[in-house]
């Protein structure tokens, strides 16, 4: 079970990774421009517009539903893991009840 959750997570951690790295890219690249520039130039007043996306790059929607997705997978897991100790706490009890029952027998 543990496996399996520590499998999940280091998927979806891989996942994400290249994505965090390429959004990374260039403010590297600026950060090596801005170097090159003169004192008076990174002191200058312009307006510089935004570039790039203009709207959200995920959804606020889908990461809600995709935590969701997730709570209820490990919710379900742990009922499972909880159904198969109870099975197993049960057959044990089973067991030592008959070895009494055996027992006492003699």
């Amino acid at each position: 079970m543990r496996a399996l959750v520590s499998a999940f997570v280091l998927v979806a951690t891989l996942s994400l990774v290249p994505r965090a790295l390429a959004e990374d890219a260039p403010l590297e690249a600026e950060k090596s421009s801005q170097a090159d520039e003169s004192p008076a130039e990174e002191r200058a007043a312009q307006f510089v517009g935004v570039t790039g996306p203009e709207a959200e790059s995920v959804p606020g929607g889908t990461l809600l539903l995709a935590a969701y997705a997730i709570v209820w997978v490990l919710l379900f897991l742990y009922l499972v893991r909880m159904r198969r100790l109870q099975s197993q706490t049960a057959e044990e009890l089973e067991r030592l009840g008959a070895e009494i029952r055996a027992a006492e027998g003699r």
